[in-house]
């Protein structure tokens, strides 16, 4: 199977080339930078401070679309500093047989593929791939629904794949403020060490554009908070983590 995701993944590099038999329909690039002090360390049951440095990038072409990030944490002490990054592509059913659905409550199904990738430690590679479903919902931007299979790491401590469902949305509301974010919810899998318990991570974001009042013609710079729970963290049993970051997020 992880043959099938550096496969599914590699169409984004064909989406970038000449050859590709693709377009560009739209692309987003963004600089954010979070600060906390709530962050868990589910190991050593200690909290932490961190600050984190995210680029991130997502496109939409006539096949499908990209999603890309990386973060760079630092925490106060050095324990926790880290490079973590998530590449990944969908490959959307309706554009390719060339019947839009926009009109639909299911407006859109795709096949999709996800890289994951961190550094810390002995650090680890996950491949995930699976089927997902974007919804049309009252005051959504973009709604989405993905069933993976989590194929685990092949550095790490994982011995058993295991399941996950994303959900992730962005609303906008009033003038210039914006939710958005993500849910993971993943079962539990055999480690070396024994069994990881099943994860719930739960991020919201909610932000206000200063970009108009900055005078600035494209783009945002929004200024907000993100919360977030994770639910036995890293798959510890009872360790979870509630936070709360200071954000700033530019996008370009």
């Amino acid at each position: 199977m992880k043959n099938i995701v550096s496969i599914l993944v590699a169409v984004i590099a064909a989406a970038y080339t000449p050859l590709g038999y693709s377009k560009q329909l739209w692309s987003d690039f963004s600089i954010s930078y979070l600060q906390g002090n709530d962050y868990l360390n589910p190991f050593a049951d200690y909290e932490y401070s961190s600050k984190v440095v995210t680029l991130e990038h997502a496109s939409g072409h006539t096949w499908g679309g990209t999603f890309m990030f990386m973060d760079r944490l630092t925490s106060d002490d050095g324990s926790a500093d880290e490079t973590y990054g998530e590449i990944g592509a969908t490959m959307s059913m309706p554009k390719l047989m060339g019947k839009q659905r926009k009109d639909s409550f299911i407006k859109d199904y795709y096949l999709t593929a996800q890289l994951e990738h961190q550094s810390k430690d002995r650090g680890f590679n996950n491949y995930l791939y699976g089927l997902g479903v974007s919804l049309t919902v009252p005051a959504a931007k973009y709604f989405n629904v993905i069933v993976y299979r989590r194929n685990q790491d092949d550095f790490g401590i994982g011995k058993e794949d295991n399941n996950q469902l994303t959900i992730t949305w962005c609303f906008d509301f009033a003038e210039n403020w914006r939710i958005d974010g993500f849910w993971d919810i993943t079962d539990s899998y055999d480690t070396i060490f024994g069994e990881a318990k099943g994860e719930s991570h739960f991020t919201p974001q909610i932000k206000y554009n200063l970009g108009p009042a900055m005078g600035m013609d494209t783009g945002r710079f929004d200024v907000g908070i993100e919360y977030t729970y994770w639910k036995n963290k890293f798959g510890v049993d009872g360790a979870d983590q509630k936070s709360v970051d200071m954000l700033i997020k530019w996008h370009f």
